[in-house]
């Protein structure tokens, strides 16, 4: 006698929705436990504050994974097993549990992000701060960091976008650009983090002594000649600055994969 459930099917449901294979063989209490353990999981790992670098992106990727290929698995087995209706459960249940998974994921994703994930990946489109960041790179931030801290590469809001600089100077430095050279309360830290052969021009190589102001932060791009950064846009307020890049988690230069910031 033929099954009268499809394997492939239950498999492919549970790959692609939690649990979902495992509702379509009449165990959907077994669904709804794994779809629980996987948020769950996932909400644990964000509170640990362990998703916020590359490896940890790996690590929540691969129990993702593993708790969808586990329950495709099982879900396949019963399949091939199922003697029962083939109606059964109805489609209203599969509609509703499909929907109600969706509904989680959009809110864990973006009403929930900050508080119990603490992160957020991006996509990087310009070369301001190349080559520390090139275009291609996709990178995690952490949402948690705290306030921002010289040499730090954060993503901050500017005109509606977000961006990602590097932080020269907090609320009551003083900066200062000769021949180049970032001179930070007095003290020479060289080309901070740019290569000699992108600090060119007159921007690049002199900026008049500023104090940065309270509540505000000083960016420049690593890519100096090449930066829209507070030179020309002026100081970023602290709230605007939204987490700290901790490294890159996948790159069209494979050597760039997993590489981290301190």
């Amino acid at each position: 006698m033929k099954p009268v459930k499809l394997s492939l099917q239950a498999f492919l449901m549970s790959c692609l929705v939690a649990g979902w294979g495992l509702v379509y063989v009449d165990r959907i209490q077994w669904g709804i436990r794994v779809a629980a353990l996987m948020y769950i999981g996932i909400v644990l790992l964000g509170l640990c504050g362990l998703i916020s670098t590359p490896l940890g992106l790996y690590v929540l990727l691969g129990f993702i994974i593993s708790v969808k290929l586990a329950s495709a698995v099982t879900a396949a087995v019963l399949a091939r097993r199922y003697t029962g209706p083939l109606n059964v459960p109805r489609k209203r249940v599969h509609v509703l549990y499909v929907g109600v998974l969706v509904v989680v994921t959009l809110v864990l994703l973006s009403v929930l992000r900050a508080p119990l994930l603490g992160f957020n990946t991006y996509f990087v489109p310009t070369a301001s701060m190349a080559p520390t960041v090139s275009i291609g790179d996709y990178i995690v931030s952490d949402l948690r960091a705290g306030p921002p801290k010289v040499g730090d590469i954060v993503v901050y809001r500017w005109n509606g976008t977000e961006a990602i600089k590097r932080v020269a100077g907090v609320a009551g430095d003083t900066l200062e650009i000769v021949n180049g050279e970032l001179i930070h309360n007095g003290e020479n830290l060289g080309l901070f983090h740019a290569q000699a052969d992108r600090v060119k021009g007159p921007e690049s190589l002199t900026l008049a002594p500023i104090k940065v102001a309270p509540g505000h932060v000083y960016l420049l791009g690593d890519n100096r000649h090449n930066s829209n950064d507070s030179r020309f846009m002026g100081q970023v307020a602290v709230e605007d600055v939204v987490g700290k890049v901790t490294g890159i988690w996948s790159s069209k230069d494979r050597t760039r994969i997993g590489t981290t910031f301190p």
